[in-house]
């Protein structure tokens, strides 16, 4: 399977050099005409998880394909020319549109399988891959065909990169520093306020998770659900973050699910109709946990739900896609989730 997937990738690098050769030399008049556009601060060198990237010339056609890197940029007014939606929903999200307002919309891509000669043909002049599964091979594809970000340096799981450092990371690629930094003091601003006027979250214990396909699956610390929750003031579960693996959540097992107890659970797992799973309703070692019997439990809308164009499917996706964007969207409606399920 390796093997074949570094072959896969292989000819699709040696594809996409081709096809970004005969893209580079059509694009000549393109590239000497915007030269007037290049702007103060460039170029630019980004350190990341891979090396390097230097990026010349503020970018004119930047392509999105880390989990949030298209919200995140949208946020700081810069407006890709195509982007991945991190569960790859083929149209864009209600409060994405909202945010862009009458600007152009940004082409929607598949980021899971990445198509290289359709990334190619976008003839992008910078490639955002920074919060993602972090494969090496996936990156010098891209990199091969436009200068391309990854994860910070400092990143260790899959899909662990803050939206803090995601903010920061494609302002300063882009030359939106000041734009960056004024948005990142906005959402901690709403953040901290909102963790000051719910007191009763401070100090409480929040497992949170999915459940998906008969599957119960806690995220730790670094997956950006939980780090809103802590936002709020909440902690993590101690018993699952002893559970680190490199990735943002751990799988649980029947015999773990005693460790899932906490002063609150936080489990997506509701369908479309807004129907408990009914795998949850028949799980007798999750509904014999204290929480959940004495009601410090909130469902939400899970896997069903979050690629629906539904109430339920927009505060799913922007609950789980978060950062600036997602975060203002989702706190009005998380916050009495929150509370009633801490009242039980």
């Amino acid at each position: 399977m390796v093997l074949s997937r570094i072959r896969s990738v292989t000819a699709a690098a040696i594809a996409v050099l081709a096809l970004g050769a005969g893209l580079t030399a059509c694009g000549q008049d393109d590239t000497q005409n915007s030269a007037a556009s290049t702007g103060a601060g460039f170029p630019v060198t980004i350190d990341h998880l891979f090396g390097s990237t230097t990026v010349k010339a503020k970018p004119e056609r930047v392509v999105t394909l880390g989990g949030g890197d298209l919200e995140a940029s949208i946020a700081l007014g810069v407006v890709p020319v195509a982007g991945a939606d991190w569960f790859g929903n083929p149209q864009l999200r209600g409060w994405v549109k909202a945010a862009l307002s009458e600007r152009t919309p940004p082409k929607l891509i598949n980021a899971g399988e990445p198509k290289y000669e359709e990334i190619a043909a976008l003839r992008p002049d910078l490639i955002l891959y920074v919060n993602t599964k972090n494969d090496k091979l996936e990156y010098e594809t891209l990199n091969a065909i436009a200068p391309t970000i990854a994860a910070p340096a400092s990143t260790k799981n899959v899909y662990g990169v803050s939206w803090q450092d995601q903010v920061r990371e494609i302002a300063r690629a882009t030359g939106t520093t000041s734009v960056g930094e004024q948005v990142v003091k906005d959402t901690e601003a709403l953040l901290t306020d909102t963790a000051k006027a719910n007191p009763e979250f401070a100090g409480k214990v929040i497992t949170a998770g999915v459940y998906s396909a008969d599957s119960m699956n806690a995220w730790l610390p670094s997956d950006p659900r939980m780090r809103l929750l802590t936002a709020l003031g909440f902690k993590t579960n101690p018993r699952i973050d002893a559970m680190e693996n490199g990735d943002f959540y751990v799988k649980i097992s029947p015999e773990l699910t005693p460790k899932l107890n906490a002063d609150l659970i936080f489990l997506a797992a509701l369908d479309s109709s807004g129907k408990l799973d009914p795998a949850v309703v028949k799980d007798k070692l999750l509904n014999a946990l204290p929480a959940v019997k004495a009601g410090h439990v909130a469902y939400w809308g899970g896997a069903p739900v979050i690629n629906t164009l539904t109430p339920s499917g927009e505060f799913s996706s922007a609950m789980s896609i978060g950062g600036p964007l997602g975060i203002k969207y989702a706190l009005p409606k998380l916050v009495p989730i929150l509370k009633d399920a801490l009242a039980g």
